[in-house]
């Protein structure tokens, strides 16, 4: 097969560019140079590139329609951040609270035996916190799996 095993970039589909991008600069995240203020915004971070652009310009680059108004919340995608505890999962979660965004699920202890908790952005685009003692955190702060 010729696909890598790697994602380069995600985008979140997003109501307004600059509100959350204000958002993500609230919990500390810097953009990068090639984004287009008020357009789409681009965050580097050790594991690929997180994008942020209007939803209805996203669903017209991929040629398919925009959610209707009834459509389900949960959207089946969740981005994780790993971190190397759980009080570090709490303060995580208590930034992003600070920041604006929502608590989706309060952190609590996980029958895989690590601890995690989900949050919301603005947009409703869903993010976990975990802590997993089975998988240390390499220099980059990514989980080393096996």
């Amino acid at each position: 097969m010729s696909i890598p095993q790697r994602f380069s970039l995600v985008t979140l589909g997003v109501a307004d560019v600059e509100t959350a991008t204000a958002f993500y600069h609230r919990i500390g995240w810097r953009e990068t140079h090639s984004s287009v203020p008020g357009e789409v915004s681009f965050f580097a971070t050790p594991g690929g590139v997180l994008a942020l652009w209007e939803t209805a310009e996203l669903a017209k680059d991929a040629a398919l329609p925009t959610f209707h108004a009834n459509a389900p919340a949960f959207r089946a995608v969740a981005l994780a951040i790993n971190l190397d505890s759980r009080e570090a999962v709490d303060d995580a979660m208590g930034d992003w609270v600070l920041a604006g965004g929502s608590i989706a699920k309060a952190a609590a202890a996980t029958a895989w035996g690590g601890y995690s908790g989900y949050v919301a952005d603005l947009d409703g685009n869903l993010w976990e916190f975990a802590h997993n003692p089975a998988w240390p955190l390499d220099e980059r702060g990514l989980p080393v799996i096996g």
